[in-house]
């Protein structure tokens, strides 16, 4: 699940704010306060990741894309080339975890460019790690040519990773705090004679390695010492004085400040490789012979190793990336009939444009909606007819008028504009399962009645075994009136509900969460009152 964004100098937001979701977040404030710029955060992460170019630390237009944003001049807050845009994406999967990015543009006369990420884990969640980008690029081939058999880089989630040259990401800081390191110390401290014995394998090993391979060579007829193979003797030689400079430390009398530098000065050897802003490979690591390495073969779940840590939390940020659904606040207006395209959709489309195709392919999915419709009351119940018998690809969506007694069905353009535009987000919510899906204004055009009965569908969407999660950008009272009775009838928890205020400031957009206690109440006051131009109209 998504737990918060903190976006700083991201458009209409100039000082750091933190947005708290929860599987249903509404987010509401004054036209242009900064309220789809929280969407258009996510939606800006999602097209990067999809984006085919891998090289582009950021995806601000795309064709055919989910959000254009134009120039980083005009994202950055003020239009300000000298401020550092932040977005930092906290998730809860398999654990907490939370990762931050920072890009800049130093000069109109300069590209876009990733400055920094930072890993936080723990609870609370704890900056653990900070890389940057080092400047240099490494060619795939001559590297693994180059590296010995024993430092090898370990190759991470490479199914859809081919360049042939990759950016570099180098290690700057690693969190010293005592509570990261406390459990693989004292383990070690424990464990010392087993540590050695693993370690002294290791150099046995290795030797026999060399000098197997050396004999290998003696066989050749016209073996040449080369610069190379002179180069590849002192890898290995290094990785010799290595082990036994980690016997030496593991036989001391080692306390806690010096074992976490000891590790410290390890794991910083941790170089890793980009695609487009996200760490995809590890380039460089401390090897099979450092401490973390004999820890990790020992026992897996004490070790602090960077190089997970930091593609868990990686994994769980694309994770919520691919479960990321947006909709726009207009959907494809109806037309009267279509043509099949002959595939078998997934999902409406961001822009609703599959909800015919899919529809189409499902006939469980109808009957679905049919419910709903029902059940929101809104008069119509819906029918996907082939159109001729020559051809079975021609067809039409239609809709049967449930309030007369005869079947009068009508097409979809001929009824009001706000069944088609509410159709694919209440399809949506039936046919996602586990997804976020975003939408600004599901109320559009839309009665005040039907409005408050979206808050039924958002609560049956988030339990099993749709198990949703909803970010709502809305202006409807009735909404949120809904959901608080239903937090009162206890058919929802307080904290299944997150309401965001967005106002402006002199800094930029500002954002507060406003509470719901058990009652459905607000614990919070809304700022300059809840909807207050009902009772200013009223006097």
């Amino acid at each position: 699940m998504l737990r918060s964004i903190e976006l700083e100098n991201f458009k209409a937001f100039g000082k750091r704010a933190n947005i708290q979701f929860a599987p249903i977040t509404l987010i509401f404030g004054e036209n242009s306060a900064g309220k789809s710029s929280i969407l258009q955060a996510l939606n800006l992460l999602k097209q990067t990741r999809e984006n085919r170019d891998v090289s582009a630390p950021l995806a601000l237009r795309a064709e055919n894309g989910i959000v254009d944003l134009g120039s980083f001049k005009e994202m950055i807050y003020d239009h300000e080339l000298k401020r550092t845009l932040c977005i930092r994406v906290e998730t809860k999967k398999e654990s907490l975890s939370a990762i931050e990015f920072k890009f800049k543009r130093p000069s109109l006369e300069e590209v876009v460019q990733l400055d920094q990420i930072e890993i936080y884990k723990g609870i609370p969640l704890r900056c653990i790690a900070r890389f940057q980008p080092s400047g240099k690029s490494v060619d795939t081939e001559e590297f693994l040519r180059s590296t010995p058999f024993f430092i090898n880089p370990f190759f991470s989630d490479t199914s859809s990773y081919s360049p042939t040259k990759i950016s570099a990401l180098k290690c700057i800081w690693i969190t010293e705090k005592t509570e990261f390191w406390e459990q693989e110390f004292k383990w070690c401290k424990d464990n010392k004679e087993e540590i050695i014995s693993l370690l002294k394998e290791e150099k046995t090993s290795l030797e026999e390695h060399i000098k197997h391979q050396r004999e290998e060579e003696d066989n050749y007829e016209h073996r040449s010492i080369n610069q190379d193979s002179q180069g590849i003797d002192d890898k290995y030689q290094n990785v010799l004085d290595s082990i036994d400079e980690n016997i030496e430390f593991i036989s001391s009398n080692f306390n806690v400040k010096n074992y976490i530098a000891k590790r410290l000065k390890e794991e910083m050897k941790t170089v890793l490789g980009l695609q487009g802003f996200i760490p995809m490979v590890t380039l460089s690591y401390p090897g099979f012979t450092s401490i973390g390495a004999i820890l990790r073969r020992r026992t897996d779940d004490i070790s602090f190793d960077l190089r997970d840590n930091t593609f868990s939390t990686k994994r769980e940020f694309e994770e919520t990336l691919d479960s990321l659904f947006p909709m726009g606040p207009f959907r494809r207006p109806p037309e009267r009939w279509y043509i099949f395209t002959g595939t078998s959709p997934q999902d409406v489309g961001y822009r609703g444009n599959l909800l015919p195709d899919l529809l189409f392919r499902d006939p469980k999915l109808v009957d679905k909606a049919n419910k709903w419709l029902k059940q929101l009351e809104i008069g119509y119940k819906l029918v996907v007819k082939q159109i001729g018998t020559d051809s079975g690809d021609l067809f039409e969506v239609r809709l049967i008028d449930t309030r007369r007694e005869g079947k009068i069905d009508v097409a979809l353009p001929d009824v009001g504009f706000g069944i088609s535009q509410l159709l694919p987000f209440v399809v949506q919510s039936l046919v996602s399962e586990k997804q976020i899906i975003s939408i600004e204004q599901p109320e559009v055009h839309v009665h005040p009645k039907l409005q408050a009965d979206l808050g039924d569908l958002l609560a049956a969407a988030i339990r099993e075994p749709q198990q949703n999660q909803f970010i709502i950008e809305t202006h409807s009272e009735h909404l949120i009136l809904r959901l608080q009775r239903l937090v009162y009838e206890k058919k929802i928890k307080p904290e299944d509900v997150s309401v965001i205020y967005v106002s402006r400031s002199p800094e930029g957009a500002k954002s507060q969460r406003l509470r719901l206690d058990e009652e459905g109440d607000f614990i919070d006051d809304w700022p300059k009152g809840f909807f207050p131009e009902r009772l200013r109209e009223l006097r």
